[in-house]
């Protein structure tokens, strides 16, 4: 499909100088090199795919956060999809330049990094710049065999190792401090396959990974890892895998069809990206490179840049508490129920919707 479409459009792009000939001033400023205007994606995309890289700022309320922790800029990236097509590489790099350039505190990697070949040496050269800058990293689906016949695992082994090369550290149903301005609390990690496991595995991977205000954030590659959670664990997930197009494309699983399917009654199930899950605040990032299908309808490559914020539970039910008591006055709504939404140019805030199954 990527050669029909590409042949059509250099066919329409050849024929335009001849239709523009007719005009003089036209011909006047066609370029000499014919074939170089062709192989050009400025000609007939207007921009390059790594040019298409945006920034999504994302701000995400957690309850009791590390004073330390409060304001923290994380950038988050997911789906790098290595080896499906030539431009991932590079449309990976320019994320990871334009992640940098907003000097996060940290940088997490949610999964999904070489989807086709063993080129893991693309991996590592695109992560190169982030040497120096704190990396935490989980593994996606195409990053392991979820059945391998108690064989090693070797993309497993291999995509571990190529993180691991470039500084990354890898969680794996584990966590790791993370230190801010004085404040040391945890990092947690989960394995992609979690929300497929029995119900007695999951209590025991979770089990394992201490929660709570010293742990406030949890990294997953699917959004359906809010299915799994225990209620009231981790107060902030961030999560990957979904391309967020408006339109089908193989491998590519829709933001609506999250929100309708995994999440049904989320409100604007064709926006909404920060859920209220099981007492946790879910957010999912769109990802980085191109899928099955080399366009990315209605979603460009993304770097979402999040920033935490905290409040505190008691301050937050005292102010219910004293609204109940006094209705006639000015309500200020709890945190803990309503979270505000804020207009914005790219995401709504408002994480009330999303009804926890």
């Amino acid at each position: 499909m990527r050669s029909t479409l590409r042949t059509l459009l250099l066919l329409i792009a050849a024929a335009l100088p001849a239709c523009d000939d007719a005009r003089p001033e036209a011909a006047a400023l066609a370029p000499t090199d014919s074939a170089a205007r062709q192989e050009d994606p400025r000609a007939i995309y207007g921009a390059t795919s790594a040019e298409n890289v945006r920034i999504t700022p994302v701000e995400i309320e957690v309850a009791d956060l590390p004073a330390g922790w409060n304001g923290m800029k994380i950038a988050a990236l997911s789906d790098f999809q290595l080896g499906l097509w030539p431009d991932n590489e590079k449309v990976a790099a320019a994320a990871v330049r334009r992640a940098l350039a907003e000097k996060p505190d940290l940088v997490v990697l949610l999964g999904d990094y070489v989807a086709r070949g063993d080129d893991y040496a693309a991996l590592e050269r695109v992560l190169a710049p982030l040497r120096g800058t704190p990396v935490f990293a989980v593994l996606g689906h195409t990053d392991e065999d979820d059945d391998t016949d108690g064989e090693p695992d070797s993309t497993q082994i291999r995509t571990v190792q190529a993180l691991q090369r470039s500084g990354v550290r890898v969680l794996r149903n584990a966590r790791a401090p993370f230190g801010r301005n004085g404040d040391t609390a945890y990092i947690a990690g989960v394995e992609p396959f979690t929300p497929r496991r029995p119900e007695w595995r999951q209590a025991e991977i979770y089990g394992g990974i201490p929660g709570g205000p010293r742990t406030p954030l949890l990294l997953a590659h699917f959004p359906a890892t809010g299915l799994s959670l225990p209620t009231d664990k981790y107060s902030a997930v961030l999560t990957g895998h979904t391309f967020c197009g408006r339109m089908e494309v193989p491998g590519t699983p829709r933001l609506t069809w999250v929100n309708t399917e995994l999440y049904p009654g989320t409100p604007e199930p064709d926006k909404r990206r920060i859920l209220r899950v099981r007492g946790s605040t879910l957010f999912i990032t769109c990802g980085v490179g191109y899928g099955f299908v080399p366009v990315r309808f209605g979603s460009p490559p993304e770097v979402a840049m999040v920033t935490l914020r905290g409040f505190s539970t008691k301050a937050a039910a005292d102010s219910a508490r004293a609204a109940a008591a006094a209705p006639g006055e000015a309500n200020v709504d709890s945190l803990l129920q309503v979270y505000q939404r804020r207009d914005t140019t790219t995401i709504p805030t408002d994480t009330t919707g999303g009804a926890a199954p």
